[in-house]
């Protein structure tokens, strides 16, 4: 078996070969999250922010040469392939419409190759995929007049081959053309010479089959390469028989595609829950699920992975429009993500219905409660909850009983802070207009939060609609005022009202409330005895016993 590893650069591969693509490989599916995460990349290189980016590896077998060319058959790499291609094919259109026709001449040789007898190749042409390629010659072949007025748009919907499923292909130049048209013109330069300079591991091999084991004495020897390139070549090396292995690309393509930029933490959130990678395991994602997975149910690790990333996707961009989806977007707004394998763990528990959907909506809504109650409140750090999490995870994909269910719970409520604790940090949280120290936003969405909170478990109605937060007594007459004991929710019509109003006058406008918080505290204090660190002791001991109930 004879192989070749080196990092190299996008300028040096799209070079004086020709790269060609199979009909039988799987097409073209990176879509507008994938061109926005190489985009933005690339970017951070031009603002100096990262010095360098890196896209992994691209295994190439080697043909012969053709006329002094070099010819190879992209074998795993072709989606980043195609887009830098399409990349840098916008970037030419760009140059040629703002007239700097020598640096459009200097993109050219990223995009076509010339042989000894003089012919032009173009680098990248997909046996599958004829737009590229007429894209590429079409922005060779433009004049700088006819593309100042001709639109992106127009330029590549003109260049899609007949019957061709080719729109991922003209969307791409379209995205990246959009982009372009709003950077200046040193901009595009910089742009250019980043993606250029972009690294990658070229891995040659002289089969496809040698590829497979390639990969494994690479990741042996330390070179760099991604915990998804590794697991994708472990699975197609023990897809048998071979025959399968081209479906097996298109399900990992379809796993690629529905958990698009988040692959990295998919597989790590993945890892822990159906094999319980923990903190103290050093060797990462893909070492722990080759370790604890049988090659010859590769399959089955495909399928599985295939199935945990629709429910990975859900938990990240939330399709539905209900109260699990409007869960799993405050989870997501406050980047709270160490839940992850415990909710695919209880999604898959739903779908072998070893999860009634009650059971599920309960499960979640306690995710929920806790996270304000440890977090918000509590003041808890997040990381603290990662091994319970491994544990219970697991535990919940593993059989998902009642028990099992107790247990997490239960090991959840021993980790949430006392009543006392509860009391003392409420009796810092607080929001004011008028007050340096509880003016931040964050403030007020924190107690916004446990104003809400408080109401669900009351009334046992969610809060979905907007609220105002309302200062029981005046809190420009002391700073005291602007802790949350002193804070109710009030419908912005029944706000307006208690402006300049005496607390004895606001008690009938609470009355009528819709939120049965603030209409228990116009009964309670309707003598007008009312205190606000004693009403923080009512809030901190309601939380602290039916959080935990």
């Amino acid at each position: 078996m004879a192989f070749e590893a080196r990092q190299s650069t996008v300028g040096k591969l799209l070079n004086d070969s020709i790269y060609r693509i199979p009909r039988n490989q799987r097409a073209y599916v990176w879509d507008e999250h994938n061109w926005k995460d190489l985009f933005e990349d690339i970017k951070l290189v031009t603002e100096e922010v990262a010095t360098s980016h890196f896209i992994g590896s691209i295994v190439l077998m080697e043909e012969e040469e053709e006329d002094s060319l070099g010819v190879f058959t992209i074998i795993d790499g072709q989606q980043r392939v195609i887009t830098l291609t399409l990349l840098l094919s916008s970037l030419m259109f760009a140059f040629k419409k703002r007239n700097m026709i020598n640096h459009a001449n200097g993109t050219k040789k990223y995009l076509v190759a010339i042989d000894t007898k003089d012919v032009e190749h173009v680098i990248v042409a997909p046996e599958n995929h004829l737009s590229l390629t007429r894209i590429v010659e079409g922005v060779i072949a433009i004049s700088p007049e006819d593309a100042a007025v001709m639109s992106a748009v127009a330029f590549s919907k003109s260049k899609r081959a007949s019957g061709s499923k080719d729109e991922l292909i003209v969307k791409a130049f379209q995205y990246f053309s959009a982009n372009f048209a709003k950077m200046k013109d040193e901009e595009l330069l910089a742009f250019r010479d980043a993606v250029i300079s972009v690294a990658y591991v070229n891995i040659k091999s002289s089969s496809e089959e040698d590829s497979y084991t390639i990969f494994e004495i690479l990741n042996a020897r330390g070179i760099e390469l991604e915990d998804h390139e590794l697991l994708k070549n472990y699975i197609m090396r023990y897809i048998h028989p071979v025959e399968k292995r081209d479906d097996a690309k298109q399900v990992w393509s379809e796993m690629e595609a529905t958990v698009g930029s988040n692959m990295k933490a998919f597989l790590r959130h993945y890892a822990i829950q159906k094999y319980r990678l923990g903190q103290g395991d050093k060797d990462g994602a893909y070492k722990k699920i080759r370790d604890f997975t049988d090659p010859k149910k590769a399959a089955d690790l495909l399928y599985d992975l295939r199935l945990k990333a629709g429910y990975y996707a859900e938990i990240v961009e939330p399709t539905t429009d209900d109260r699990n989806a409007e869960i799993l977007s405050f989870l997501r707004t406050h980047n709270v993500r160490v839940f992850r394998p415990l909710l695919m763990s209880l999604m898959h528990a739903r779908e072998r219905e070893q999860l009634t959907s009650e059971q599920y909506d309960d499960a979640i809504e306690f995710i929920y409660r806790f996270y304000i109650c440890y977090k918000t409140i509590g003041g808890m750090e997040s990381n603290h909850l990662t091994d319970s999490i491994v544990k219970h995870s697991y535990a919940i994909e593993l059989n998902c009983t009642q028990q099992v269910l107790d247990e997490w719970k239960n090991s959840f409520n021993e980790k949430l802070p006392s009543k006392e604790t509860y009391r003392i940090n409420l009796l810092s949280l607080g929001w004011s207009h008028t007050w340096p120290l509880y003016s931040e936003t964050k403030l007020k969405d924190r107690c916004k939060l446990v104003l809400a909170l408080l109401e669900e478990l009351k009334s046992g109605v969610r809060v979905s609609e907007a609220f105002t937060i309302e200062h029981i007594l005046p809190d420009s007459q002391a700073q005291e005022n602007s802790i949350i004991g002193n804070l109710l929710m009030l419908e912005e019509r029944l706000n307006a009202k208690c402006e300049n109003k005496s607390l004895e006058e606001k008690l009938p406008i609470y009355a009528e409330s819709r939120y049965a918080t603030t209409r228990a505290f116009a009964k309670r204090y309707a003598n007008g005895c009312f205190d606000v660190k004693k009403r923080v002791d009512f809030i901190a001991k309601d939380l602290f016993e039916m959080v935990i109930q």
